[in-house]
């Protein structure tokens, strides 16, 4: 089967065009194809299929597997797929995914694509049962995790994150304290976990434990997140640049939905025995 490997700020995904190959046990290939010993590597799969309500739809799969329903260093990444690889012939399109329908914006110099826009849509506070067993509006609220404290913010963006805004970034244990945020019983399906340092009104530091995956150089959605419990917490500005382990993402909240702008590169392509 072909594959693309893509990078977003050192995010780093394999991309399978589900049009031209009926790709069965997708848990399994994810899982194998991620691994970085025994496959190619990555933070997670994705699949390209046709849609009904939307120009393309995105499959997406955790390196562990499990199905995520939004991704957004991912879906920058699936958007220059399918534009480079002319399964789309127009720079602003639409994918669709298990959040929602998510507007693209590609910025196109010298015929490559070189920064990806999307519209992550509206962050959701109130959340259900389902999703988080204790409330269903956590904003900057002291839990204990582990007999640890949190001031922590809840909010799905595309999909459920935990917030955690501290003074020095340094002083975190990031697998050894995500891990105990997003296997905590009160999150019915784990969490993504974003730690969080303000640098002025304009930045902001964030590192993200995702949920089946683990620390990562960037997550597209945490940094969003983050951004929004930022201005609401913080009252930091409502255009801010968020600087993760693997680069920079621009968040900017307009009129009640965030947008993310971000690169998107090729890293390589191939055949993956399966």
């Amino acid at each position: 089967m072909r594959f693309e490997k893509y990078q977003g700020t050192g995010n780093d995904f394999i991309i399978f065009n589900g049009l031209e190959n009926r790709l069965k046990e997708r848990e399994t290939l994810a899982r194998k194809v991620c691994h970085r010993r025994f496959g190619i590597g990555a933070d997670g799969m994705m699949i390209v299929e046709n849609s009904n309500i939307a120009d393309v739809r995105m499959d997406f799969f955790n390196s562990d597997g499990s199905v995520a329903p939004m991704c957004g260093n991912g879906i920058r990444c699936f958007a220059k797929y399918v534009y480079d690889n002319k399964l789309v012939d127009f720079k602003n399109f639409t994918v669709e995914t298990l959040a929602g329908v998510m507007d693209v914006n590609l910025v196109i110099r010298e015929g490559l694509t070189r920064l990806v826009t999307i519209n992550m849509g509206k962050p959701e506070f109130e959340t259900s049962k389902e999703d988080v067993l204790i409330s269903n509006r956590i904003i900057n609220k002291k839990l204990i995790f582990k007999e640890e404290s949190y001031f922590i913010s809840v909010l799905k963006m595309g999909t459920l994150h935990s917030v955690v805004f501290v003074d020095n970034l340094q002083c975190i244990d990031v697998n050894r304290q995500g891990k105990n945020i997003e296997s905590s019983p009160i999150f019915t399906k784990k969490t993504n976990v974003n730690f969080a340092q303000v640098i002025d009104n304009k930045n902001i530091k964030v590192v993200t434990y995702e949920r089946g995956v683990g620390q990562t150089l960037s997550c597209g959605t945490g940094a969003a997140a983050t951004a929004v419990v930022s201005t609401l917490v913080k009252g930091t500005d409502n255009d801010i640049t968020a600087h993760v382990p693997g680069g920079k993402l621009g968040i900017k909240q307009l009129q009640k939905e965030v947008y993310m702008t971000g690169p998107a590169e090729l890293i390589c392509r191939g055949i993956y025995n399966f």
